[in-house]
């Protein structure tokens, strides 16, 4: 019996040591993302969301005591002070230039944007001074009241410096805590003219990359059965993730073969099956505006957008007709 022991406490042994130490996912994603900013000040996140991850987060008590600024990539940086002075709960009727009035078309119809700006703005009545709220609007300062040609937009099309100024000024200097919130080629570590990889140069390891779940480019039944239950954030460090090749990733470009995880990305959001995630609706105020879908068009036209660009709206609408409501679709 005793040698019967001993044999049993030696396989246990064995097994202890043959176990994966894989990085296992949070189940609570929302305290596994705050976590990061004890190392970062950055934490970076891909936007717009593809479930209720950002509200949830932004609604948790825990937020405004990790988080000082919330950076976007859809608001005019020139209009910083009405958006300071919506999300400080002034009243500002036409707080909606904030983001129709972008070099991006498409930030007019977001509903995402329009939602956290009022969600930030209701969540800052609740907070002392000192914790309240800022959102960073990180697009060019551009005034489409002047822009008549081509080359009027052209000192306005190069988005991450403007980002990494703001971000640099408002963020890193000031020794704050800031979300941001862009699509993801603005935030990965991996080289290039990005703003993430940029402001590393200057001040490496700032940031905490986190790549939504959109659906793996193949197998992707198998891998999502091996996510499990969501919401969950998986680390790609240490992580089954981590070790997958990077073709199974929607990379942008390609990679020397054996590259492994997702280049650029430090964590892995997964808010549930692909083929469940709904895509952003369109602003029903928007697609109603008639004078603002008349603005849209002149722009279009004096920047000589050609036609079937998403700068025209009938184009834009179009292909959202056709999209279908799921991300996939």
């Amino acid at each position: 019996m005793r040698v019967f022991r001993v044999l049993l406490a030696v396989l246990a042994a064995v097994t202890l040591v043959a176990a994966p130490a894989d990085a296992q996912p949070s189940r609570d994603a929302i305290g596994a993302l705050l976590a990061a900013f004890k190392d970062h000040p950055i934490v970076a996140k891909s936007s717009p969301d593809v479930g209720t991850f950002v509200f949830d987060l932004v609604r948790d008590p825990r937020f405004p005591g990790a988080v000082n600024d919330i950076a976007v990539e859809c608001g005019n940086s020139r209009l910083q002070p009405l958006l300071d002075a919506y999300i400080a709960g002034a009243d500002v009727p036409d707080i909606s230039r904030v983001w129709r009035d972008t070099t991006q078309p498409s930030c007019g119809f977001s509903t995402f944007y329009e939602q956290l700006f009022a969600l930030v703005r209701q969540v800052n009545t609740t907070l002392p001074a000192n914790r309240k709220i800022r959102v960073l609007a990180c697009d060019p300062p551009i005034d489409w009241s002047r822009v008549h040609t081509p080359a009027d937009l052209d000192p306005f099309t190069d988005r991450d410096p403007v980002i990494v100024t703001v971000v640099k000024t408002q963020v890193l200097q000031k020794h704050r805590k800031a979300l941001m919130l862009f699509g993801l080629g603005h935030l990965t570590h991996d080289g290039g003219s990005g703003a993430v990889a940029t402001l590393e140069r200057e001040y490496p390891g700032a940031a905490y990359v986190v790549a939504d779940h959109r659906g793996f480019t193949r197998d992707n039944p198998r891998l999502e059965q091996q996510l499990g239950s969501w919401p969950a954030l998986v680390p790609l460090s240490g992580s089954w993730l981590g070790k997958l090749d990077t073709t199974y990733f929607p990379v942008n470009r390609p990679y020397p073969p054996g590259t492994r995880g997702y280049p650029g990305v430090d964590a892995y959001l997964y808010e549930g099956p692909a083929a469940t995630l709904l895509r952003e609706p369109l602003s029903a105020r928007a697609v109603l505006d008639t004078d603002y879908l008349n603005e849209l068009r002149r722009r279009a036209a004096a920047i000589e957008a050609p036609p079937g660009s998403l700068a025209w709206p009938e184009f834009f609408f179009d292909r959202e007709r056709s999209s279908g409501v799921l991300l996939g679709g």
